[in-house]
């Protein structure tokens, strides 16, 4: 089954050792903006996780990039069973919310986790 991805609790890695696990052994995706490392978790829900670093910028900075991811993945629908971790990039922060949306398309029908209505939409740069 395919939803509409929400950023509740259960929807969200909180541990250091899931974020870990994933980017150990997950399967690594580069956009201009993001890299996505990704992992089968054989749940019923997938989870995400972000990372945003100094190189960002300062405080407001990194958490403008992390509400664009967020709200990028909100208006997109995935497949359920997957870690995914995020992992912004330094021009992440001065995007607008549209073009992040496209990279992140780009990357989740990269990873094959896209629902299968996103990725008539997403964007074919291979």
């Amino acid at each position: 089954m395919v939803t509409l991805f929400t950023m509740k609790q259960a929807n969200r890695l909180t541990k250091r050792e899931e974020y870990s696990q994933v980017l150990a052994r997950g399967g690594t995706y580069i956009g201009p903006l993001a890299i996505m490392k990704t992992l089968p978790n054989n749940l019923e829900l997938s989870r995400v996780g972000f990372i945003v670093s100094k190189k960002v910028g300062g405080a407001v900075e990194r958490n403008r990039a992390k509400r664009i991811l967020r709200e990028s993945l909100r208006t997109t629908g995935l497949k359920q069973g997957w870690d995914i971790v995020f992992i912004a990039r330094a021009k992440a922060a001065t995007v607008k919310c549209a073009e992040m949306e496209r990279v992140v398309k780009h990357l989740l029908g990269k990873a094959q986790i896209l629902s299968k209505t996103d990725e008539k939409t997403s964007f074919k740069t291979d």
